[in-house]
């Protein structure tokens, strides 16, 4: 969990060794999403951490056959 002025933001790193079933983006599904969200919330609740907002993060990384590594940031996914 990090912070962004007054927003807890999420990030879920998906990584992938090729583009087969999708990109690492894409395997990040809605339900995931929801899930982070939720946990998100409670977990600023239990915390007693004040948060008017929620931001999910992906970060999407494809490490090809050669070794070269590629990475995106893709705020607020949701």
């Amino acid at each position: 969990m990090a912070r962004w002025g007054t927003t807890l933001v999420v990030t879920e790193v998906k990584t992938r060794t090729s583009l087969r079933f999708g990109s690492p983006l894409e395997a990040v599904s809605a339900a995931k999403l929801a899930r982070l969200r939720r946990l998100a919330h409670r977990w600023a609740a239990e915390t007693g951490t004040s948060s008017a907002r929620v931001r999910i993060d992906v970060v999407s990384v494809l490490v090809a056959a050669d070794g070269r590594t590629f990475a995106r940031h893709h705020r607020g996914v949701a």
